[in-house]
């Protein structure tokens, strides 16, 4: 088993709500990541002098190297990378072994929990000549494409290419409009994603976005 900690301190003048987002979803992940066992996290005590140079911290236990792999590359996770760059200054990260077995991954509740990701992510508005604008941060170009023909809009060919991620090659980090913009039906979306330079493991069977 290894245990996984990942440690973040926020910028001094990062916005309170876009830190509240991103606690708000990154509590997600033991619900929509089936490689996640014992999940928690919370905010530094400040009174403790040796925890001082973090805000925020989150811990899991997942079941081996190749289970850490795949945790890697999941699309659960992958989804936090366009929360980060507006509040981030430093991250850490360390694993280590143990001798522990956690609880089993819950599917009644990650199925839930997937079908109110999917109602985020990929809104449909009532009009027929209107759509809202879909969450398509975190996603591959692939799939922000099919997700913007879903709603009947498109993606624009001018983007940004950023420099590459650590664990999120590929991934787009910004768009335009906003996510949940009303806008009219063929809309094109503009993106700036990361470069493709680092890629993981295929992930498990069945374990596509919900979207």
């Amino acid at each position: 088993m290894i245990r996984h900690v990942v440690m973040l301190k926020f910028k001094k003048d990062a916005d309170p709500k876009k830190i509240d987002t991103f606690i708000e979803e990154v509590k997600k992940l033991s619900h929509l990541n089936r490689e996640v066992r014992d999940y928690n996290h919370g905010m530094c005590v400040k009174t403790r002098f040796h925890s001082g140079d973090f805000d925020f911290a989150n811990c899991c236990d997942i079941d081996s190297y190749e289970a850490m792999e795949r945790y890697m590359s999941h699309w659960a996770h992958l989804r936090m990378t366009p929360f980060l760059p507006d509040i981030l200054e430093n991250m850490l990260s360390f694993d280590w072994e143990i001798d522990y077995h956690g609880p089993e991954f819950d599917e009644k509740l990650a199925a839930h929990e997937a079908e109110k990701e999917k109602a985020r992510v990929l809104k449909f508005h009532n009009e027929p000549a209107k759509a809202y604008v879909p969450e398509v941060r975190g996603q591959t170009r692939e799939r922000a494409q099919e997700m913007c023909e879903a709603a009947g809009l498109k993606l624009s060919g001018d983007e940004e290419e950023i420099i590459g991620s650590v664990w999120a090659p590929g991934r787009i980090m910004f768009q335009a409009p906003d996510p949940g913009t009303v806008v009219d039906k063929g809309t094109a979306i503009s993106i700036g994603i990361t470069g493709d330079w680092l890629t993981g493991p295929a992930v498990p069977q069945g374990d596509a976005p919900a979207w």
